[in-house]
Formats: C-alpha cells, structure tokens, sequence
C-alpha cells in the first residue's frame, strides 16, 4: 500500500491572510474544529450519562477516561509504525467513521432501554482507538499541508480552535444533558466526525503526498527507531519525561473532576458545563499569545516560563468548593490551561520541524505511549485514591505531583536556551 514519501517537497508559502485562506489547510482546520467541539461535549456528556443514568460510582467514572486513554498504551507503538506505511488520510478518514460509529451506538442503546456500563465502556474504547490511529495520522500529515514555516501558525490556529472548542463544548454538553440527556451530546460528537471526513475527502493532495516505503525494516525495528531518536536528543527526553509525568497527574483530576463538582459539590450538569466550558478560555489565550511570546523571548525561554507559572494556579482546583468557591476551579483551569496550550503549541512545533519527515510517525507515536500511556494509570490511581481517602484529598494529591513536573525542565539544559534548534533532516 503507497503512502508518503520522506522526500515530500515542502508546500508553498501561504497568501497574504494567512493559512485559512488556503483551500487545503482552510478544510483541515474545518473539520478539526467541528470534530473538536464534539469531542468537548463528550468529555461532558459521557461521564454524566455514567453519573445520571447509569448511577456509576466515582471508581467506575475514573475507568471511563482511563478506558478511553489505554489505546495509547496499549497500541500506540505499532501504529507509530502502521502511519509512517500506509496512506495517512486514509487512516484519518477511517478513524473519523470508527469514532463516529462506536458514539452514535451509545444514544441508540440509550433510547432503546439497553443501555449498560459495558457498553459505554466499549464505545470510550473503541473512540480512543480512533483516537489514536487519528492523532498519530494527524500530526504525521500536517508537515505536508504547511512548510515549515507556517508550522507554528498552523498550530497556532489549530489550538485556537481546539480551545474555543473546550469553551463552548462542555457548556453545550452540560446544556444538552439538562434538557435532552446527555447521551444527546454524544449523538451530536458522533455527527462531527462526519462533517471531518467530508473534510478530509475535500482536500486536494498532489501524489507527491501520497506515496511512502513499503519495504524497510520490520515492526519492531522501526518502533525502536521511533524511540532511538528520542533517546538521542535530550530536549526531547526532556519535554516527554516532563510531559509523562504531568499528563498521569492531570488525568487522575479529570477522571475525578465531574464526580468531584456534581457529588461532591453539588452542581448540576448545566453549571459543570460552564465552569469547564469558562476554564478553556485560558487555551485560547494561550493560543494567541503563543506566537508573540515565542518571538519575544525565544522559544526555549517561553517554554520554561510557561510551564514554570501554572504550578501554583494548579493547586485551586481541589481547593474550590461550592456556591462562589467554584470559581476557584475555573480560575485555576484557566491559567493552566493558557500556559500548558503555550507549551504544547512549542512542542508540536519543535517536533514537526526537527524530526525527519520519514520518521515523524514512529517518533510521535513513541512520544504519545510515553506520555499518553501514562494517561489510564493516572485515571485509575486517581480513583484508587479517592476510594480510599475521599476525592477531595485525591485531588489535592494529584494536583501537588503535577505542579512539582512543572519544575523539571529547569533540571535540564533547556534553561540555558533562548531557542530551541529547528531543522528538517
């Protein structure tokens, strides 16, 4: 099967206006932003139908995110390798019809009375197989829509979007669930993975973008060629060591997050909506800030500072309570959020222009096991805890590991940086 060639030539400088007035990247941007806003709703809508309807407890909704983040320890790395083989967009539009089909059976089986956990469980596993095979597809594509150049911008664009998306996507969700359940939500996400592979069927790639190896080492080489680079750059075993850490930390509070606000705080789903909804205000800012920063100070200096200030913001989230304390939960996402959109757009750009082309599959996909791996025992441990200590004290204990991973990177070279180095091999 042809997929892309490492010796793509770069695409062309965007117009005057920028990347959205391109037709290729405008699409792209299109159906990620549609399919964004769903997969909001549903960080909402799915936990609630567990909460509400099913009357899951707070171990049970922890497995939910962590079921739903397993993918990415458990087939992250041959699909490294399977996306630097096959046709990229081939594998975006099949993830794209796998997610929609496998959230659309959750609303079905709701309105039909037969509804169960396992069943919810299997739809959040097969979505984040989807996910995983999408994400990896997604961030091997995007260097042969842009030039290097205009990777910063594209990621810019693309947070921007992914942000307003977190803004407007929980308070959604959490309005659908009050007025027509939450299994609705989740009919509506499963609708915008269709509007993205109409997306991705639109866009006009030159064959040059289309064909890859077939032959090559086997899998388990090529998989270790993924991690051997990693291995060899230290700013990159330092940002995912840092990124590992982090992510296990913060996924054990957003396994706990809606258990904490509706039992433990009594909030409805309209007001969890809201207060998650107003905290991705913070990505957006990020978003936008991000490319003035980096030409500020550099793009090293504006990846410690930014990781470096969210520590202590971290620390309101299990300090929030009800009534006026809840804002204290949206403030504190808010500024960690803004910092952590800045360092993820540094990141993402860095590898996408660092990394050889051939090898960008297999190098994400060893970086996303390292750090998304980490995802379901974070999720699991965060619900080990609260069963054992209450979520309050749960969420104090995950909050204070992650401001510690925000230190990390002072521990490395990377302090001594203005910018980080950027070629493509």
């Amino acid at each position: 099967m042809n997929a892309e060639t490492a010796t793509t030539p770069a695409p062309r400088r965007t117009p005057v206006g920028g990347l959205l007035r391109t037709r290729n990247f405008g699409l792209f941007w299109v159906g990620e932003t549609t399919s964004g806003f769903g997969s909001a709703i549903t960080t909402v809508a799915l936990p609630l139908v567990a909460v509400s309807a099913l009357h899951a407890g707070v171990s049970t909704v922890a497995l939910l995110t962590a079921v739903n983040w397993v993918p990415f320890l458990v087939i992250g790395l041959p699909a490294g390798a399977w996306v630097d083989r096959w046709p990229r967009r081939r594998i975006l539009l099949a993830a794209d019809l796998v997610a929609a089909v496998a959230l659309a059976g959750v609303p079905i089986a709701a309105w039909t009375g037969v509804l169960t956990m396992g069943m919810l469980l299997a739809a959040a596993l097969l979505a984040g197989i989807a996910k995983v095979f999408f994400d990896l597809a997604y961030n091997a594509f995007l260097p042969h829509l842009l030039a290097p150049e205009d990777l910063l911008e594209g990621n810019s664009k693309l947070q921007t979007s992914a942000s307003a998306a977190e803004i407007a996507g929980p308070g959604l969700g959490g309005l659908l669930a009050q007025v027509a359940g939450a299994v609705g939500g989740i009919l509506v996400d499963a609708l915008t993975f269709l509007v993205s592979a109409a997306c991705l069927v639109g866009l006009r790639v030159g064959p040059e973008a289309r064909r890859n190896r077939v032959g090559g080492p086997g899998m388990f080489r090529q998989i270790a060629e993924g991690f051997g680079f990693i291995r060899r750059e230290s700013f990159l075993v330092a940002m995912t060591a840092m990124a590992a850490m982090g992510n296990f930390a913060m996924l054990g509070l957003t396994a706990l997050r809606i258990f904490y606000l509706v039992r433990t705080e009594g909030a409805s789903p309209g007001t969890v909506g809201l207060v998650i909804g107003a905290s991705g205000l913070g990505g957006i800012l990020g978003a936008v800030l991000a490319s003035r920063i980096v030409r500020r100070f550099g793009t090293a200096r504006a990846y410690l500072v930014s990781n470096l200030a969210i520590a202590p913001f971290i620390l309101l989230l299990p300090a929030a309570g009800s009534g006026w304390r809840l804002s204290l939960f949206a403030a504190g996402s808010f500024v960690v959020l803004t910092g952590s959109t800045v360092s993820n757009i540094i990141t993402a750009t860095f590898r996408g222009s660092y990394v050889p082309v051939q090898l960008l599959g297999r190098v994400t996909a060893a970086s996303r096991f390292l750090v998304f791996g980490t995802g379901p025992l974070g999720a699991v441990t965060g619900g080990a805890l609260a069963t054992a200590f209450g979520v309050r004290t749960a969420m104090w204990a995950l909050a204070v590991l992650f401001a510690f991973t925000r230190a990390l990177p002072l521990a490395t070279s990377i302090r001594t940086l203005r910018d980080f180095p950027a070629y493509r091999a």
